[in-house]
Formats: structure tokens, C-alpha cells, sequence
């Protein structure tokens, strides 16, 4: 593969398409960020550099979850266009798999250019939530379906966050602040079918550091003073 040499991208052009890409999910290809300026050699065998900036792991298995998740959420949305009970469900979650569509094209452009590998089938477990979600009927379709991809969601959002915040990669940076904005704006369409229960959210994480709660009939401490 001839190595990808980006185009020169003035400051404010570059800001803009990045505020772009956070406002609107429906970003095109050529919304991704081009940013070159490579970093020092990569110092162990996990690390690879690129015009980009060093590749790590967790970069390169965002890429692949991004992959894994439109394997399955697509054909699910599709399915869900035509089958779902309600109509709330048939249009979020073909709007689901619209969106996709768009994500899938750009994780295969950026794969390419970062050379991370690909699969081309979902996993067992994802295989196993198509046959799940596929043999129920009636309201019990919907409310599987919209489980399934709510699960899903809260699940990959703090991990696209994780990568958005550390990754020393420009472009993997672009593509996890894009990846933030499709996540979220499908959390919405699921919960915009009324069908989002406690069951379909994970686990609160641990938040060991959190004050205790306020001990109930007792009066509220003053409001502290503003920051400044």
C-alpha cells in the first residue's frame, strides 16, 4: 500500500469540519480530519507510528468494535424497518442502521489508511442478539431489539470516550469525537421508543469517591459561595 500523504488543511478549515463532525451525525468521508506530522518511532512492538501520530492498541480496537458493532446493528435495523410493532421502533431503529451505513464507511476508510485489519463477520455473542432478536414476535421484538442495542451502546460510549481523551492519533481523535456523536444520537433514538428500561442499561460505574447521600428529613447544608 503507497503510503497516504494528507493535503495541506489551513487552522480554520480544519477546526471547522471538527465542530461539524460534534454537531451533526451524519458526517461524510471526507469530514475526517487530515493531520499529519508524524511522532517519534514507536518504542514497542504494540505501537506502531503513522503520519498521524503512534498507533496503539486502543486505537486500533476502537476501529475493530466500530466494524463489529455495524455487522450486526445494521442487518438488526433493517429487519426492525419492516418487522417492529411499533412505528416509533421501525423509523429509530432503521434511522439506526442508516446511520450505520455512514460510521462503517468511514472506519473502513480510516483502517485503511492506519492498516488495521477488519472482520468481516460479527461475533458469536452478536451473532447470538441477531438469532435472539429475529425469533421473537409482537411488542416482545421491539422491546428485545431496542434491549439488545441499548445494552450495546452504554456499554461501547465510555470506551469511545476513553479513546477520544488519550489517543496520541489525530486522526484516531477526529474519528472517536465522530464516533461520540453517532453513539449518543442512537442512545436517543432507542430511548425515543419508549422501550428503555433499567434492564436495558449496564452497570453504573464505581464511583467510590462519590459523598454520601444527604440523610433524608435533615435540612440542606447553605449553598458554598460561586467559583471564581
Amino acid at each position: 500500500m503507497r503510503p497516504f500523504r494528507a493535503p495541506p488543511v489551513a487552522a480554520a478549515v480544519l477546526g471547522a469540519a471538527i465542530a461539524a463532525a460534534a454537531c451533526d451525525p451524519m458526517v461524510r468521508e471526507g469530514d475526517i480530519g487530515e493531520v499529519p506530522g508524524a511522532r517519534p518511532a514507536a518504542d514497542t512492538a504494540q505501537v506502531v507510528d503513522s503520519p498521524w501520530g503512534p498507533v496503539g492498541p486502543a486505537d486500533r480496537d476502537l476501529i475493530v468494535k466500530v466494524r463489529l458493532a455495524g455487522l450486526w446493528e445494521i442487518p438488526v435495523g433493517r429487519e426492525a424497518a419492516r418487522r417492529a410493532v411499533r412505528p416509533a421502533t421501525r423509523r429509530n431503529l432503521a434511522e439506526i442502521a442508516r446511520q450505520h451505513e455512514r460510521l462503517d464507511a468511514l472506519d473502513r476508510r480510516i483502517a485503511a489508511r492506519l492498516r488495521v485489519e477488519l472482520p468481516n463477520e460479527p461475533t458469536a455473542e452478536q451473532q447470538g442478539w441477531i438469532t435472539e432478536i429475529s425469533g421473537k414476535r409482537g411488542l416482545d421484538y421491539d422491546r428485545t431489539a431496542v434491549l439488545r442495542l441499548r445494552l450495546a451502546h452504554g456499554r461501547i460510549y465510555p470506551a469511545v470516550a476513553a479513546v477520544r481523551g488519550s489517543t496520541r492519533n489525530t486522526l484516531v481523535r477526529t474519528f472517536a469525537q465522530q464516533c461520540e456523536t453517532f453513539v449518543a444520537t442512537h442512545m436517543r433514538l432507542l430511548e425515543g421508543t419508549g422501550l428503555v428500561g433499567g434492564e436495558a442499561l449496564p452497570p453504573m460505574p464505581d464511583a467510590s469517591g462519590a459523598p454520601a447521600p444527604h440523610p433524608p428529613g435533615m435540612p440542606m447544608p447553605s449553598a458554598p459561595p460561586a467559583g471564581s
